[in-house]
This record gives structure tokens, sequence and C-alpha cells, in this order.
């Protein structure tokens, strides 16, 4: 699928600028098997490189101004010009995306360094949902900036480039963690990857042959230029509040170290164990908080709106404003890190109901703490399950999307048969292609053009 559609775009490059491209790039999008929300917090998350990708042909142009067509968005034309600082789209436009990779890019290199740098043209395709917690936006930055490296015949270790595209995505509005952007760059075949972060750094973990992962598509689209962002960045600051009450709380106990992060516990000089980090956040954090109680728990206003403009929230949202649910939030974190670190375990094993079990238990925590799923999400939970799943849950940032199940390969068939003529299906799912079995593809790749 991946070959046709560096041809489809290859193509589409000849026909749009008259000349052939240089070169292709191939960036996978992911599936997430557990670990949401965990990565921004310093803890391990458990995701997948996918067979459905991002292509984008490209040839170097002079002048420092890059071209782009889009075929999988209403063959769209857009331009922008090379600078440390790039003029955004609209939110929420594909175009920011390119202008985050590459800007993400600048950013790393000296003055000099930047001014010798060039445009390209560019013609995009893509087979991955967009909008459906699959990381198309991902994908498409890290390709992006992958497409600036090479015509400018740069390299850059995988791991070093994965966390500046995790920081260079900001430039999109969404405060998230580093996993979309790793696993896109250091995805294996018949793997999963354990990432871990602070300092990144992932482990493959084999995927029973004998198990096949579906996705089912929502049809609910949780747009990254309305609410679901501001959802999203809100419990950045929720989890970001709640590791300042746990200072305070370690304080009152004799500590005298600071974290920012809860994974920075698993670190010195803490040591803590994922244990041991899911007993503190569930012992010393009261579900819900109000603003004054935050002020008043943390000594001074600053530091509660300090922490709400860093995650895009700005201003004093005050008691009338909404609550701050940082237990609920951070027991989500804890417990679905503790998942993450089990399911290694019973991969390596084989024991895939055991897996399973550890599936629905995230998403009751996703839906229940972190409040991140939707009925249509849940409807499709249970749909998996009455369907022959052996594990289902919500997957990606939540709001919407999709959700991940893993069936056995030789019940694939007559799951998806079961899925699609369930008469619970929620309407938003409009065609049969909403449900699909993926693979584990290889991380993002540099392909010539033959």
């Amino acid at each position: 699928m991946s070959e046709s559609l560096l041809e489809r775009a290859a193509d589409e490059f000849r026909r749009q600028y008259g000349l052939p491209a240089a070169f292709c790039v191939r960036a996978p999008g992911r599936v997430n098997l557990l670990g949401e929300h965990t990565d921004y917090n310093g803890l391990p998350v458990l995701p997948m490189a996918i067979d459905r990708c991002i292509a984008i042909a490209a040839r170097p142009r002079d002048g420092r101004r890059v071209r782009a067509v889009a075929l999988d968005w209403g063959h769209e034309i857009e331009s922008f010009e090379l600078a440390p600082a790039i003029p955004k789209h609209p939110q929420g436009h594909w175009m920011n995306y390119i202008k985050a990779g590459m800007q993400g890019i600048l950013a790393k290199l000296c003055p000099d360094e930047r001014e010798g740098m060039t445009g390209c043209d560019m013609v995009i395709a893509g087979n991955i949902p967009a909008e459906a917690g699959l990381s198309s936006s991902s994908a498409l930055v890290v390709a992006s900036a992958m497409t600036l490296l090479h015509v400018h015949h740069r390299t850059v270790g995988r791991l070093t480039l994965a966390e500046w595209m995790a920081e260079a995505e900001w430039y999109v509005g969404t405060r998230g963690g580093g996993m979309d952007q790793a696993v896109c760059l250091l995805g294996q075949p018949d793997h999963a990857l354990q990432i871990d972060f602070f300092p990144l750094r992932a482990q493959p973990v084999s995927w029973p042959k004998e198990y096949a992962v579906v996705l089912c598509d929502s049809g609910v689209r949780a747009k990254k230029s309305e609410s679901a962002l501001r959802a999203y960045n809100f419990r950045s600051a929720e989890c970001r509040l709640a590791a300042r009450l746990l200072n305070q709380a370690l304080a009152r106990n004799g500590w005298e170290s600071q974290f920012q992060r809860l994974g920075d516990l698993l670190r010195p000089p803490f040591h803590f164990s994922y244990t041991e980090i899911r007993d503190l956040a569930e012992s010393a954090l009261r579900d819900t908080y109000r603003y004054s109680e935050l002020v008043q728990a943390l000594g001074e206003e600053s530091r509660v709106i300090e922490i709400l403009r860093d995650c895009s929230i700005p201003g004093d949202p005050g008691d009338s404003g909404p609550r701050f649910h940082c237990g609920k939030r951070y027991r989500h974190v804890a417990r679905e890190a503790l998942r993450v670190v089990k399911s290694r375990e019973l991969l390596d094993r084989g024991e895939m109901e055991a897996f399973g079990e550890l599936m629905l238990e995230g998403h009751a925590s996703a839906r229940d703490d972190f409040e991140i799923s939707c009925p249509p999400l849940d409807q499709l939970v249970r749909i998996a399950m009455e369907s022959g799943a052996v594990g289902a849950r919500l997957t990606g940032a939540g709001f919407g999307g999709c959700t991940v199940n893993v069936v056995r390969r030789d019940q694939v068939k007559e799951f998806l048969a079961a899925v699609r003529s369930h008469p619970g299906l929620p309407p938003s799912i409009t065609h049969p292609g909403m449900i699909f079995p993926v693979n584990a593809a290889p991380a993002a790749a540099y392909y010539p053009i033959s």
C-alpha cells in the first residue's frame, strides 16, 4: 500500500511541476496499544507504527520558498518562505504541520546554517484517516522535517530527530509528549515499541504472529482547532498542577528535591517503583480542586497561572470556571504506566488474554478518570468484545477517533463481519472501510525515484 502511495505522489509531482521528483519520504502513522497521555508525564507507552502512512515526493528549488500540493486535502496548493519564525496558517490547517517540521529543523541550526537553507517543491499523499487518533499529523511533521534535511544532505540521529519533532509540534498548539514522533521514526515490522522518556529511549517488543490488530474508526473527529485541542491542553495542565501538588506532599515528608513530571520519581534521588508512584498519586491528591484551592495549596497564584499559560490556557479561570481534576488525571496516568510495564511481560510470554484485560482496564480508566472517551468509542469497545476480540480500547488522544482491537489472526474475517453487521454500531460509522486491520510497519524512510 505504501509503495502505491509513493508512486501516486511521484506521478503527481511530475504532472504538477513538469519535472521528476528527486526523492520520496514515507512516514507511518501509529496505533497506541497502551499508555494514553503518559508520555508528557515522563512515563512509558506501548505504540506500534502501522502500514498507513504519509508520502512526500520532493525536489529542491532555488530560493527559500516551499511549495506543497496536498492530494488528499482537496488538491490545495500552498506555499511559505523558510524563516526562523514562520507565520501560521489558520488553526488546524494541514500546512501548519509542514511548517512545524521545517521550523523545528531551522530552530536547531546556527544562524549561518539557517541563512543558507533553500526551499523545495512537494507533493503530499496519505492514507491515514485524519483526526482519527492515528497520528497523521505527527507523520506529516516528521516527513516534512526529513524532506528539508534530505534537500540539504543533512543527517540527524533518529532519537535526536524524534526529540526535536516532539518540541516542534508545539507550533500547532498541542502540548503533547513525544510518543507519536518517536514511533514514527523508530518503528519496526512485527514489533510494538516500549518507549520511555527523559531521556528518550525505545525497546522493541515482539508482537505475537497469531494475533492481529484491527482498528474501528468511530467517525467522531477530534478537531485540533476546536474544543478537543482545549480539552487536551487542559489535561496537560491538570497533570502539571498535580505534579506541583505532589511536590508539596513530598516536601511535608522531608523530601527536599523537586520534580517536574511523575516519571521523574523513577530516577534519582527518588528511585520510586511504578507501584509506589501509583500509591503516592492515589494517597496525596484529591480528585477535584477549585481554582482558589489550587492557589492556596501551592502558595502562590503566579505558579498556577504560569502552568495554565504554558499549556495555552489563558488567564485566571477563578472558582466560577472549570474544576481541576488533578487526582483523577494522575490516578489514570500512574495506573496506565503500570499497565504498560506489565504488558511487555505478557507479550513476551504470549499471554494475550491477560493483555486484553489490561486494554479493557486502560479504556475504563481513560473513560472514567481521564475523561477522554465518548459514547461511540464506548459502544465500539463493547461491540468488539461481543464480536470476539481479546481486548479493545480507545487509542490516541481521545475525544473521538478509533478503537484498537486485538483479534486472533485466524478470526479476523469473522470479527470484521460481526462488527460491521452489529445492530449497535454507531451511526457515525458510515461505510465498511472504517473498520480495518493494520500491520506493524517500519520506521519513516527515504525512497529513490525509480
